[in-house]
């Protein structure tokens, strides 16, 4: 296995919001991008990530099969939210302060995501296939429709439909992909996403495919020199 991670300024904000968690040892990788007011989303991107990652890594070993699996995933998700949740409400200037958060863990030839908001799990084998979904509005607009009488301003379309600390507890989405030599895996923030195509992504993990330092360089390089305009956050695991 290769891993490589790096998380980036960008050109734009002030401070960095996004948090990544990455345990080689134990296949457990760990990344989230928060949101809030003044240090608040580093704040509970921090949290979420060290809260998902000690349940798994006390619970997971005990996980025989894949559906014991994916509910320790989710059950870590929901601790992540009620942390988050729990130190908003213990100070004021927290208030209101969520996170996304997409969890991998590897075993057994399988990778196993769970994850809520709009930060991406990526499978590149030959092409590039998006894992995830965003929980956004107009990724929901995409999937089903506007619901009878609904109009979201065009402002409101890439607002979050599921998020890790405010409002009613997520809804997660997992799965489970089965695979093969030399795949690669990428978990991303919407500051690579914003800035790079799908088609970009992939034409940069084919120039640089098995050097996993070289991508994830070269992926945030990429999407600074297209307006850096969110935290970039990435980890590339090559099985």
């Amino acid at each position: 296995m290769k891993v490589a991670w790096k998380t980036a300024l960008g050109h734009v904000r002030e401070n960095n919001e996004d948090a990544v968690l990455v345990d080689e040892q134990h296949r457990i990788f760990l990344l989230a991008d928060g949101m809030g007011g003044h240090n608040a989303g580093e704040v509970a991107s921090d949290i979420a990530v060290k809260e998902a990652h000690a349940f798994i890594l006390k619970e997971i070993e005990q996980a025989g099969d894949e559906r014991a699996v994916l509910a320790v995933m989710e059950e870590a998700l929901y601790r992540a939210h009620r942390a988050v949740q729990a130190k908003a409400a213990s100070d004021e200037a927290l208030y209101g302060m969520g996170t996304t958060l997409v969890e991998l863990y590897i075993r057994d030839g399988n990778a196993f995501v769970c994850h809520a908001g709009d930060s991406r799990a990526y499978l590149f084998r030959d092409t590039l296939r998006r894992i995830t979904r965003d929980h956004t509005f107009s990724d929901a607009y995409a999937e089903h429709g506007p619901r009878k009488g609904e109009k979201v301003p065009q402002r409101m379309w890439h607002a979050l439909t599921q998020a890790v600390g405010p409002r009613a507890c997520p809804v997660p989405d997992t799965k489970t992909v089965a695979l093969l030599r030399a795949d690669i895996l990428l978990l991303c923030s919407d500051g690579l996403t914003d800035m790079l195509g799908d088609d970009d992504i992939q034409d940069i993990l084919s120039v640089h495919n098995g050097e996993m330092s070289s991508v994830v360089d070269a992926l945030v390089r990429s999407a600074n020199n297209k307006g850096g305009k969110d935290n970039i956050s990435l980890i590339a695991v090559m099985q």
